[in-house]
């Protein structure tokens, strides 16, 4: 079901910010049996990049009831939340020429990836794209994506997730992913300040090493440390976590300590 404001629909005006200057900010969430998963922490960084971008008169009970009315039909599913800024009343930057947001909610079928992703693991390469600093929008999930959109021109099916970069070489994500590195049995991911976004399900991966007491660490990481590592993975709130077989010529082998996080995860 695709809703506007509560209202069936799937267009929306050409005036509207989030068109017109990626004014806007967006969730993605896997539904499983009609629940939203880790639902909260999707709300709370939807809300914090409300406030970041200073969009006004956000109503977040009206969001709650139309996510309930866009499930209301749907057991499993990919459901998509934009809050854009509104509607401008003339063309110009100005903040103030649009205070009603728009919410826009989406649901989509759960996509199918090959079970070799999540087993043997997929092969992935650095990005010719970098992905750029921005001091505004550190750490939420704005609208303004187009690294990661230009990156994915260097998707294959030999590649099916590429890894950027920022311009000092400090690795940062995959395209729609974050990444995670493993020595002995130590976790290490990559330090995000001011590029990138933690992922949900990078902070969940993490609270959940923590909480049984696997040491995980976050820092930054150099483009040409990886041999260092013994396994890598990437992962996010759909796909939920691929093995890494290999970065450009540099090969993983299996690691056990990935399964033993899947399980803590669905435990």
């Amino acid at each position: 079901m695709n809703l506007i404001n509560g209202k069936a629909g799937s267009s929306i005006s050409i005036f509207d910010r989030g068109f017109l200057y990626g004014d806007a900010v967006f969730e993605t969430i896997l539904v499983k049996e009609k629940k939203p998963i880790n639902i909260k922490f999707h709300l709370k960084r939807l809300n914090k990049g409300i406030s970041n971008l200073k969009i006004k008169n956000f109503d977040e009970d009206a969001l709650k009831n139309q996510i309930k009315k866009a499930l209301k039909d749907q057991k499993n599913c990919i459901l998509c939340i934009n809050i854009s800024r509104g509607i401008a009343k003339k063309r110009g930057y100005d903040i103030e020429l649009a205070n009603k947001p728009n919410i826009v909610i989406t649901t989509s079928r759960i996509p199918k990836y090959p079970n070799s992703y999540y087993t043997h693991g997929v092969k992935t390469k650095f990005a010719k794209t970098k992905i750029s600093r921005n001091f505004n929008l550190d750490n939420i999930k704005h609208s303004n994506k187009v690294d990661n959109i230009i990156a994915t021109s260097e998707i294959s099916k030999s590649y099916p997730e590429v890894i950027l970069c920022d311009d000092k070489d400090n690795i940062i994500e995959g395209t729609s992913s974050n990444i995670f590195f493993i020595k002995k049995n130590e976790f290490y991911t990559p330090k995000l300040n001011n590029v990138g976004v933690d992922g949900i399900m990078k902070k969940i991966i993490i609270s959940t090493l923590k909480k049984n007491k696997i040491s995980v660490k976050t820092l930054n990481i150099k483009k040409n440390s990886i041999n260092n590592f013994d396994a890598a993975f990437f992962c996010n709130s759909i796909r939920q976590i691929w093995n890494i077989k290999s970065i450009n010529d540099i090969k993983y082998k299996k690691n056990n300590l990935i399964q033993k996080l899947r399980v803590l995860l669905e435990e």
